[in-house]
This record gives structure tokens, sequence and C-alpha cells, in this order.
């Protein structure tokens, strides 16, 4: 599998009046070796010093470096962490960086995913209000990124995305800028002892003493696919989080409130991204309208939904949210003091952690195209029964209305419900009948045959 290095480098450095910029690169690799970081793996690039191929390190950081920490521990970060006084960092998009719609799409994505784990930092994508860091997305060449580390209690203020990343997947870009966000916040690679990992090639890019801290619940090895936060990409990533990658923002960020409300979701944008979990928070309920039982259209009001399906009382509360397929049909219930609504063919739902949502619809499924694996069960839910033809008693061919068939077969009342469907031989003859105000027709030999139950 082609890997894609995020080590492409291009930025500028930008010096003041009077200040010898070779002399301050000097130092800053002066610094770097002193702090553990091998020469091979420092380079200055247009003016720049970059460790790792894809870390710009400024003066400032480098000298923090050094300094003799208040307590050895054995933990993979910088020294240099986002201070407590920073709680909310506005990401700015360049005008050209707007330009390239993956590359926008992923630097939201990105935000949200940082902003879904409620850490004590929230994120916001510029130009926003009641910022207390600003970090600048700008465009670079290449289909690879960098960034910096924290210095003074600051996130490093300019992330760089390859301008190549544009014909690549939202969820590809989304990966790239998570991964140089997490270096903006003090993140070092996952694989930093040993690039080949992620990058096939490459050695290790220096422990460097405090400089490449250990972060505790976390493996001390790294794998392909196992960290956001390794040196080279895949032209697969899916841009989300590992668990252990979780672990790390945990330990580092957790904490602090910073779970952002429901209402600021647009939950109909998740759709696709099947099993992905958002926490969010509710206040008192406030009403909102709601479509469906345990499986809810993801353009209900989450809140109210959260309240019907119990997960939080009325008074509201956290909640995680999972995003799930779109049903063909939706069932109104009354719970909680809430009644929700019916629908029919939707094209996203949602469910909520601590909840069994209710399995597909019987009506998306081809029980021929299961002909042969006789005995296999298929869990499915059926709305209300109208119409729909049937052959059989009993046992019915493969063909039939599942739904008519399990009302036949007095499995569920006409108004519906969960059948399990069994796949079953194909039959020499069908035999009509009337049951339960249903009336099927009789057959001839047949391919395949279903069975209705409760399980």
């Amino acid at each position: 599998m082609r890997k894609l290095s995020m080590a492409l480098i291009a930025g500028v450095a930008l010096a003041g009046c009077g200040v010898d910029p070779e002399a301050e690169n000097q130092e800053i690799v002066s610094n770097l070796i002193q702090a553990g970081f091998p020469a091979n793996d420092i380079m200055i690039v247009d003016g720049a010093v970059y460790v790792g191929r894809d870390a710009h390190v400024t003066l400032d950081a480098s000298r923090e470096m050094i300094q003799t920490p208040e307590e050895s521990t054995e933990q993979y970060h910088t020294t240099n962490l986002v201070g407590t006084s920073v709680t909310k960092i506005c990401v700015n998009p360049t005008a050209a960086f707007n330009a390239y719609p993956r590359l926008s799409e992923g630097l939201d994505l990105a935000i949200a995913n940082y902003n879904e784990q409620g850490l004590r930092l929230t994120f916001s994508r510029g130009p926003s209000t009641d910022c207390t860091a600003n970090i600048i997305a700008q465009t670079t060449t290449g289909t690879g990124g960098s960034a910096g580390f924290p210095s003074n209690g600051q996130p490093y203020g300019i992330i760089n995305i390859g301008t190549g990343l544009d014909s690549y997947s939202a969820d590809v870009n989304e990966h790239v800028i998570t991964h140089e966000l997490g270096h903006a916040i003090g993140f070092r690679h996952s694989d930093y002892y040993n690039r080949s990992i992620s990058c096939n090639i490459g050695g290790d890019e220096g422990e460097a003493g405090v400089g490449a801290i250990h972060i505790p619940g976390t493996p001390t090895t790294a794998t392909v696919g196992g960290s956001v936060m390794n040196s080279c990409f895949r032209s697969t990533e899916t841009g989300e989080w590992t668990a252990t990658d979780i672990t790390a923002l945990n330990f580092l960020y957790g904490g602090g409130g910073g779970v952002q409300s429901c209402s600021s979701y647009s939950f109909t944008s998740y759709r696709g991204q099947n099993g992905r979990q958002i926490t969010c928070s509710c206040t008192t309920l406030g009403g909102g309208a709601v479509w469906g039982t345990d499986l809810y259209t993801d353009d209900s009001a989450v809140c109210t939904a959260a309240v019907h399906a119990g997960a939080i009382p009325a008074s509201g509360g956290t909640v995680t949210v999972t995003i799930q397929p779109g049903q063909n049909s939706y069932t109104g219930s009354t719970r909680n003091g809430v009644t929700t609504s019916s629908y029919g063919a939707w094209s996203g739902s949602i469910s909520f952690v601590g909840q069994t949502p209710p399995p597909p619809s019987c009506s998306t499924y081809s029980f021929t195209s299961y002909r042969g694996q006789n005995g296999t069960k298929i869990p499915c839910t059926c709305g209300a029964v109208s119409s729909g033809a049937v052959w059989g008693t009993d046992i019915y061919t493969d063909d039939s209305n599942a739904c008519v068939a399990a009302v036949h077969a007095g499995v569920i009342p006409s108004s519906g419900g969960r059948v399990v469907v069994t796949i079953a031989p194909g039959q020499s003859s069908y035999t009509a009948s009337t049951r339960n105000g249903i009336t099927t027709y009789s057959y001839g030999a047949w391919s395949g045959s279903i069975t209705l139950g409760l399980r």
C-alpha cells in the first residue's frame, strides 16, 4: 500500500529588524542537539528549522526544550504544551486555502475531531470570537503538511497543508489536518523512534530527553494505522482517532467541560459515517420534532430524542450520539413524556449509546439472494402492514413480502414489530390459507423459502 509522507516541507522564516536569522537558526539547532535530537534529523528549509521532517521549531520552543523540568516523568509529547489559559483555538484558513474544496472540508472535519472529545480545549473555524489562541491554516505545495510545537503556553501558530491533497478524499485531508493540529498542541510522531514503521523508510527522530515523553496508557510501540500521529499516512485513511489517540488526548487535555452543545452539530452532515460517535450536551428539554423510536431520523431534535430514548432525563445531560444508516420507515411512540412521529424512508439515522437500535427494515433485504444459506437468521423490523403478495403457509416463498408473511404467521400484529427471517430450502409446492386477516396464495415448485419467528 502506498504511503504518503506528511513531511513535505515548505515555510518562510520571519526575522525582526536587527535579528540575524542565521545565528538564530544555529542556536535552534544547537538547542535541539542538546535536547537529544539526532543531527541528521534536523534540517533547515527556506530559513526555518524542522525536526521529524514536518515539525517546525522556533527559537522559544527550542529554548524551552532544554529547560530543566520540575519533575522527571517517563511518559510521546513535547514538554511544551498548551497552557490552561488557552480554552478556544481559532483556526483561520487563508483565502488560498479556502479555494481548495477538499482542504476546506478536511479542516471542518478535523476541528470536529477535536471538539467531539470534550477536551478542555475547543477549536473553531475562524473568523470567530472569544479566541484565546489562533492558528493560520495556509497552503503549501505537494501532498503533505507541516506545523510546529507549542511555546510559551501557546499552540504553534501555522499549519501548512499541501494543495496536492485536494485530489484525495475528504477523509485523507481530515487525517493530515488533524495530524498537523496535533503537532501544534504538542504531539510528537507516535513512531518517532522508527519512521520506517509508517513510511517504509527513515529512522529515529530522537527521543530528545523530555522532548519525546511517553503518554501513560498508550502503547510504546507503533503500528501502521495505529495512530493519526504516525509519521506518514496512507491513501485509505479514515481521518478518525484511534482508541490510543483518544487516550492520549484525554491525558493531556481532558476535562474542563469542553463538551459542545448538541445544537451546535448538524447530524445530517455525518451521513455515511456509520458508527461514528459524537458526545455533546443537552440543557433542559425544550421540545422539538422527533421521528422514530430507538432509531431516529438524523434531522430529529437530538436532545428531545435522547429523553425519549431514556438516555438523559428531561433536565438534560451529556449524550453520545451514534451515526446510523437511513431506514425505509420509522415508527412513532410515546416514552418518558415525549411523543415521536412515524415517517417513511429517510437517508440518515441516529441512536444513542446505551440504547440498542432496532434492526434494519425487512424491506431493505432481498431474501432471494440468500438462497443456499439455509438456517441463516436475519433480524429485521416491520412497519405497519398494509399489503403485499405472499405464497405459502408457515413456510413461504423467499420472494414473498416478509412482513405480510410475519402477520400471516402470527409473529407480529398488523401494526408491525421485529421479526427474525430464517432462510430455508425451496419446496416442491406451497399451500394457500387465510390467517390473521391475510390471505396467501398457493404455488408450485420454488427455489428458496423463508420462515418467520421472533428468534
